[in-house]
């Protein structure tokens, strides 16, 4: 891909989802400073993977941008929280879902651990293969398929203490 057309890219990747991601960003860490460098990061990381993604406004490019700016937004909290405290919640922060004014499958995975809710995500919800997902997460794609069972039984035995199954 020529250099212009990555450009010409990201540069609509920014235009269509600055506001979302920093909402997102700014929802988990709660500090706009934070929500800001967050975003840098995941425009950083997306920049990386431009020649991967597919064009700016599809579904799967949307679904990418916002795993990458909740990785990014929790990455920073884990850290803010290892300075101040040594302590990590691995369940801050979470991508939104529609609200279904019941407890439905979207409710039961706000539930999931945000690695757990990444990889299905990627792979359930936005159709990504394995191979891509191992390269978007940036983790072998051995562990693809492992995280990938563990979330599924895990959003499993959610959903049955939730009585959704």
């Amino acid at each position: 891909m020529a250099e212009a057309n990555r450009e010409d890219k990201l540069s609509q990747i920014y235009s269509l989802y600055r506001a979302p991601m920093l909402r997102l960003a700014l929802r988990i860490l709660g500090d706009g400073r934070d929500a800001e460098d967050a975003v840098h990061d995941a425009f950083e990381s997306i920049a990386r993977s431009i020649g991967r993604l597919r064009e700016a406004d599809d579904p799967k490019t949307r679904g990418f941008v916002m795993v990458v700016t909740e990785r990014k937004a929790i990455d920073l909290l884990r850290a803010k929280r290892r300075q101040e405290t040594g302590e990590l919640d691995e369940d801050a922060g979470c991508v939104e879902f529609p609200d279904t004014g019941a407890h439905g499958l979207a409710w039961c995975m706000t539930k999931l651990p945000p690695r757990y809710r990444e990889v299905l995500l990627l792979r359930f919800v936005y159709g990504y293969s394995m191979r891509e997902t191992a390269e978007l997460m940036d983790i072998p794609f051995s562990t693809v398929g492992k995280l990938s069972q563990r979330a599924k039984e895990r959003l499993y035995e959610i959903c049955r203490s939730e009585g959704v199954l």
